[in-house]
């Protein structure tokens, strides 16, 4: 895994990206549409990510999962399409960033080729 810019690293499955609304990052499939320009990069179709939310701490998963007070674990939605470097969040996201549209942020330190160990 290699930082490509300051917004991407590669994988062996395509690249990957922060996520400002769930803190943690999320792939781009080598197999979708993209536009080539690395630092303002444009994707699709859109990106759908599930599962369940996570406790992070800096940015870091705890290995923890947030649960409701029955105790069971708290679902995550996360639907957007990346245009020009534009994070468009679907109204079906069930963070704080449903509906928005905001910049993609460049990678923290602990993901950049510096930061990585």
């Amino acid at each position: 895994m290699s930082q490509v810019s300051n917004k991407l690293r590669r994988t062996q499955d395509g690249l990957i990206h922060w996520c400002p609304a769930c803190e943690e990052v999320h792939p781009l499939p080598s197999t979708w549409q993209f536009n080539g320009d690395l630092e303002n990069p444009s994707f699709t179709p859109s990106f759908k990510h599930s599962g369940f939310q996570t406790v992070k701490v800096n940015g870091q998963w705890t290995g923890e999962w947030v649960r409701d007070s029955a105790g069971n674990c708290v679902p995550l939605v996360c639907h957007y399409v990346l245009t020009s470097s534009q994070l468009h969040f679907y109204s079906d996201c069930t963070h704080s960033m449903a509906g928005q549209v905001v910049p993609l942020p460049d990678l923290p330190s602990f993901l950049t080729d510096q930061g990585v160990v």
